[in-house]
């Protein structure tokens, strides 16, 4: 079970020190920004960005790609980010899959320990730390580095500050939770399971198959994030989550790099209007519908994007997790 774990993260980081002795002399530029690390789990009102280039960046960029571990002083449930772009000379795509990779054969060995010791999804990290190390952050360790072969025509960086994270929650848990709170209510009350105030939550749900699935909203932390234009469309090709450098292509023309600024929780822009409604089911557990298993309404037809022609790490379900922000 936990040498499966230690197996997949020795592979992983000898393929990711291998990878930092060869790439840096591919740089023709770069910049990265680094960010404070948070010594509490609530995000600042103010979040100030320190700027690097060249050699600097280069060992910001290496130590951020190997630091799996909290630093002395970092909150747990909090992660080390560092947002900015190197244009190569070559590509590293290959290189850059492979690493991406053993990360997924990480999660899938810790999850596959989960299930063998028969604990509950909460575990993971848990699991991770007891097979690593006490200090190691599953969400550090799991993310994947974005790789373009192609050279932008422009980046821009900014922050995504009005995100909101959705957690699928199965029709049939929450009818198993509101049906045992019924009974209970009805025990104390002494009044029909129907007139609990759980006995009403499960009527709003009774439309519902089992099989369905209710979202819990949550508000996601300020992160940075970055959209890259490699048309001359006016809408980006891709955007990112922006927790580690991404490597492009270096080409003829300079790319036009929109900077990251600093994060003022205060100056914000307000929330974006064309944000999806949400149809609330049972407030006080902060449960939604969710839109694809709406019960006797017709699905809007689905807009898929077309795949870019460029090679990249960038998949369809990061491109749908970034339009969700």
């Amino acid at each position: 079970m936990y040498v499966d774990i230690t197996t997949v993260h020795a592979r992983l980081v000898s393929k990711i020190t291998a990878f930092n002795q060869m790439w840096p002399q591919w740089v023709v530029h770069g910049q990265v920004w680094q960010l404070p690390v948070l010594a509490q789990q609530k995000a600042l009102d103010l979040i100030e960005v320190q700027p690097l280039e060249g050699q600097a960046a280069i060992e910001a960029a290496i130590r951020a790609m190997t630091l799996f571990e909290r630093l002395p002083g970092q909150a747990p449930g909090t992660v080390m980010r560092l947002p900015g772009y190197f244009a190569l000379s070559r590509s590293v795509l290959p290189w850059v899959k492979e690493i991406n990779q053993l990360k997924d054969d990480l999660m899938a060995a810790v999850e596959q320990t989960r299930i063998e010791l028969n604990l509950a999804t909460t575990a993971r990290s848990k699991i991770l730390r007891q097979a690593l190390g006490p200090m190691f952050s599953m969400k550090q360790l799991g993310r994947h580095t974005q790789v373009f072969d192609i050279c932008p025509r422009l980046i821009v960086f900014t922050w995504a500050g009005h995100t909101t994270g959705g957690e699928r929650v199965a029709v049939s848990k929450v009818r198993e939770q509101l049906s045992k709170a019924a009974e209970q209510q009805a025990s104390k009350d002494r009044v029909a399971i129907e007139q609990t105030s759980a006995g009403a939550e499960l009527r709003r749900i009774v439309n519902l198959s089992d099989q369905a699935s209710l979202i819990k909203y949550k508000k996601v932390a300020p992160h940075p994030r970055a959209m890259v234009y490699f048309s001359a469309s006016s809408r980006y090709d891709a955007m990112i989550h922006s927790n580690l450098p991404m490597f492009v292509l270096a080409g003829e023309e300079p790319i036009d790099v929109h900077e990251l600024r600093h994060f003022n929780r205060h100056t914000r822009q307000a929330e974006r209007p064309d944000k999806k409604p949400r149809i609330e089911v049972i407030p006080r557990m902060n449960l939604f519908l969710n839109p694809d298993d709406l019960v006797g309404q017709r699905k809007s037809a689905t807009v898929v994007s077309k795949p870019s022609a460029v090679a990249s790490t960038y998949s369809d379900r990061s491109q749908n997790k970034a339009e969700d922000e």
